[in-house]
């Protein structure tokens, strides 16, 4: 398990006196501020947890990433922490990461940079029949009206953040693979593979990895029965190929609470959980999820 890493040399913080209100901002000195990352050079589709401590005047504090404001959740007296996601197709190179604080008639914000590292992945050739991978005008229709409906979902302010560590992984026996998988379908380069595959018998109980919301539970044409739950902080569980779910969209659930059993729902060739988690806008692979220093 790794450990936070210090990031004070590269975090600056800028107040905004605001005192009752009156009169032009007055730009306070820079200082130090104490945050911490879990790495400061994540890979592709690798998640960061995000911890500022202690910032005993604050209230409430927004991370920002890639224009995506993240409520952090408060854990304890001057405490804040957070989670965001490096998407798995995100260009490697330096990216700014901020964050905007308030409390105390205060208003702070600060920039960090941080460096992305390149992730090589598989090449993953697939062959299927053709009624897999061409489709009608009808269905073509609905498939588009699933992926805007799940995008809006995904594009929701977010609230506060309700999960806690340690997160869990949503089968007994976890073994994933395929993420970020560079897809060829009869010989077309297709999107990656933005989670990984679970093979398991048909009813294997499927979890809830935290607490949260339930943001959509319905059947989808690529995704068949599915679930997706919200666990504020901009953090969205998704499952996929669920041969019933056990939920229903609005629902709160606890983590380990049995929200679904394993199936081939969908288009699916086999029984198997297809799990997937995006952190910020990030899509991330979730098993790095289970390896995060518990804070």
């Amino acid at each position: 398990m790794r450990a936070l890493v210090p990031f004070l040399p590269l975090f600056l913080l800028y107040a905004l006196s605001v005192q009752g209100g009156e009169g032009p901002p007055v730009a306070a000195p820079v200082r130090p501020f104490p945050v911490t990352l879990s790495t400061f050079e994540p890979a592709q589709g690798e998640p960061v947890l995000v911890e500022v401590s202690p910032l005993p005047r604050a209230d409430s504090v927004v991370m920002i990433w890639k224009g995506k404001e993240v409520p952090m959740k408060k854990d304890g007296p001057g405490r804040f922490l957070g989670l965001f996601g490096v998407d798995l197709l995100e260009k490697p190179g330096k990216a700014v990461l901020s964050f905007r604080a308030a409390g105390d008639g205060e208003a702070f914000r600060f920039d960090a940079e941080i460096v992305i590292r390149e992730k090589d992945f598989p090449v993953q050739e697939i062959t299927l029949p053709k009624e897999m991978t061409q489709f009608d005008k009808e269905t073509l229709g609905r498939i588009n009206r699933e992926a805007r409906r799940l995008a809006k979902r995904f594009s929701r302010v977010s609230s506060p953040p309700v999960w806690s560590f340690p997160f869990l992984p949503p089968v007994a026996d976890f073994r994933p693979k395929g993420f970020g998988s560079r897809r060829v379908i009869n010989g077309e380069p297709r999107s990656p593979h933005a989670g990984v595959d679970v093979s398991l018998p048909a009813g294997t109980p499927v979890v809830a990895i935290a607490g949260g919301v339930v943001a959509f539970a319905g059947e989808q044409f690529f995704g068949g029965n599915s679930v997706v739950l919200d666990h504020g902080g901009s953090v969205f569980s998704i499952y996929y190929h669920l041969r019933e779910y056990a939920v229903s969209e609005g629902q709160n659930v606890i983590r380990g609470e049995r929200i679904g059993a394993v199936g081939a729902s969908g288009r699916a060739t086999g029984p198997h959980l297809h799990f997937s988690v995006r952190a910020a806008g990030g899509r991330i692979d979730p098993s790095l999820l289970f390896s995060l220093p518990s804070r």
